[in-house]
């Protein structure tokens, strides 16, 4: 019946129709990863000194829309104190608590990781802060938890093994084994050099301001530098690139064999697909 209806086989547009799906949704993520890349490219790196304020002050609306600056990390008032450790002092703090369990069956491992990694418990603090430039000109970073490509330093780390009690059916019926606890606190300590990526604003008191850019661009807080935050994301694209081209590519035997059957038949089929 298939067959008779479509003008070729339902493997066949089958296999046509996920290769055209995820070839699809690869390219999508390579235009949406180039978008950021170029963006990253164009944007204007700013350094942080007493010429900042003139520099705003010129220019329409005191804002611009996508600028690069780096600076140290300096708390506005307290800083907070990390938990596991009393003399390490920072503006953003996150300790979590994950299980890794391990699956016991085939089914499970097949539709999941072999290890998942539930979070039992997570604590995020943070306190205002800024970052400072070469003098005492400082910008005010705003939203730091919308930020992206923040991967703060691990300052605690530890497995808990669980005790599992009578819970051996539990495992055998789920299929899934609570193996232990990983235990971590992230800090974004004071003194460490940031990279911001967002839009940059003068308010009319004369504070500098770092915030998510009002157009939809990519917000970044890094402590990697510039070049290295642009380099991942181009790489990136070039990735996923690959990536549409190859799932392209090997659509393309399905596609000549549904083409030979029905060409018309096949232009519709794209058509619903798209």
């Amino acid at each position: 019946m298939a067959r008779f209806c479509l003008g070729f086989s339902l493997t066949e547009a089958l296999c046509l129709g996920a290769g055209l799906a995820v070839s699809g949704f690869c390219y999508y993520m390579y235009r949406k990863k180039k978008k950021t890349a170029d963006e990253l490219d164009n944007a204007s790196h700013i350094n942080i000194d007493g010429n900042l304020k003139d520099t705003l002050e010129v220019t329409p609306g005191a804002r611009l829309q996508y600028a690069v600056v780096e600076g140290v990390v300096e708390p506005v008032g307290e800083p907070l104190r990390s938990q596991c450790h009393e003399d390490f002092v920072g503006v953003l703090n996150k300790v979590e608590v994950t299980e890794h369990r391990l699956g016991l069956n085939s089914l499970y491992s097949a539709l999941f990781k072999r290890r998942d990694k539930p979070v039992l418990h997570k604590q995020v603090r943070s306190v205002p802060f800024v970052l400072r430039g070469s003098d005492e000109t400082a910008v005010r970073v705003h939203c730091p938890l919308k930020a992206s490509g923040l991967n703060m330093e691990i300052l605690y780390k530890r497995f808990h093994q669980v005790s599992h009690g009578f819970s051996v059916l539990g495992w055998y019926f789920s299929g899934v084994k609570s193996n232990r606890q990983l235990e971590t606190e992230e800090m974004l300590r004071v003194g460490t050099r940031v990279t911001g990526v967002g839009e940059l604003t003068l308010d009319p008191d004369g504070t500098l301001n770092l915030r998510p850019p009002s157009d939809g661009s990519k917000y970044f807080l890094s402590m990697a530098g510039y070049d290295t935050l642009r380099k991942k994301h181009r790489a990136a694209a070039k990735v996923w690139k690959y990536l549409a081209v190859i799932f392209a590519l090997a659509s393309a035997p399905a596609f000549y064999t549904c083409y030979q059957a029905q060409p018309e038949h096949l232009m519709l089929f794209i058509l619903f697909f798209s």
